[in-house]
């Protein structure tokens, strides 16, 4: 359960993330007049979304939507849209100019400039970012579910509250190993993306 809220939050962040990262960045409309409005109205959307700490996110949600799986996905995804996206925008506006200049002076613009000239120069930082937000998702999920969402979280309560110390530890040493094994794939895809 606690695995399955952190996929789908994730799923959720980056769907919504990398959109508003690519617009915050102020890569893709050249236009300055429209670009730079849109970048900024962007960036403020992103910095509101990581304002609210999840538990805060969690607990105006469960009001809202009641005690339910999508209000713990929806406390998750809200904030880590914000963070995705704005360290997404940032990598994109760190790509070397002349990357860029190189593929103007071929005739690319536009999307075609953003998606050949700085995507690929971001893309496997990117995807090791996402891992570690993977990571975090877990661990957030799991302190979630102490709410009352479902979760190894609730079951670390469940046996405090039974005084099952030995249940609380393997319950522990469980979301470690599962920590362990995301950094462990991560720094594998990671590996495979630079060679």
């Amino acid at each position: 359960i606690t695995i399955t809220y952190a996929v789908a939050s994730l799923s959720l962040a980056i769907l919504f993330g990398l959109p508003l990262g690519l617009l915050a960045s102020g890569t893709l409309v050249p236009n300055r007049k429209i670009g730079l409005p849109l970048s900024a109205l962007t960036r403020a959307f992103l910095g509101l979304t990581r304002s609210i700490h999840e538990l805060v996110w969690a607990l105006l949600l469960v009001i809202a939507l009641g005690l339910s799986p999508g209000a713990g996905i929806i406390a998750i995804a809200v904030p880590y849209s914000g963070i995705i996206g704005r360290i997404f925008a940032e990598r994109l506006q760190d790509v070397p100019e002349q990357q860029v200049v190189s593929l103007q002076s071929s005739g690319a613009h536009g999307f075609k400039l953003v998606a050949l000239g700085r995507i690929p120069s971001v893309l496997p930082d990117t995807i090791s970012y996402l891992f570690y937000r993977f990571e975090c998702a877990v661990r957030t999920a799991s302190v979630l579910s102490f709410v009352g969402l479902g979760g190894i979280g609730f079951q670390v309560d469940i046996a405090l509250s039974d005084l099952k110390f030995e249940t609380v530890a393997t319950l522990l040493y469980a979301l470690i190993i599962l920590i362990l094994s995301i950094e462990v794939i991560s720094s594998s895809v990671r590996k495979r993306l630079l060679t």
